[in-house]
């Protein structure tokens, strides 16, 4: 279980060398306030630190690989990605504006959403994934 916020000892926790690149990643995605898309991440990388987009493809997919990140999809079928939350196991719902875009993270989803209840004896779920879509506050006020 990685029970911490700080990139490098998360990376070592997963048993990760703490690579610059990979401490960038990191602390770009704590760093923007929702969920961001491949090309929206990459800019926020190259503020600090040189890398390209398929350098950046194979680091998001070893970080959720890893646990470190895990990767959504938003209605428009493009992949987001946003910290795991440290430390706990209980999936976390997204908030997606259907007007500009924008992805948010929702806090954990109670044990009453727990999917794996719902579904008959034997079943095993391998991946839970709830979005709530809409129109966000800063689109209503237009």
């Amino acid at each position: 279980m990685i029970n911490t916020t700080d990139p490098r000892a998360r990376l070592e926790q997963a048993g990760l060398e703490a690579t610059p690149r990979r401490i960038a990643v990191l602390e770009a995605l704590t760093a923007l306030p929702h969920a961001p898309a491949a090309q929206e991440l990459l800019d926020t990388v190259r503020r600090t630190t040189r890398m390209d987009k398929v350098t950046l493809y194979r680091t998001l997919d070893l970080l959720v690989e890893a646990g470190i990140l895990q990767r959504h999809s938003g209605a428009d079928g493009t992949f987001r990605h946003c910290m795991a939350p440290a430390g706990e196991n209980a999936p976390h719902g997204h908030f997606q504006c259907t007007r500009c875009g924008v992805m948010t993270c929702l806090p954990p989803l109670p044990a009453a959403l727990d999917a794996a209840a719902l579904l008959p004896a034997g079943v095993i779920v391998e991946h839970v994934e709830v979005r709530l879509d809409g129109v966000c506050g800063r689109c209503q006020r237009g």
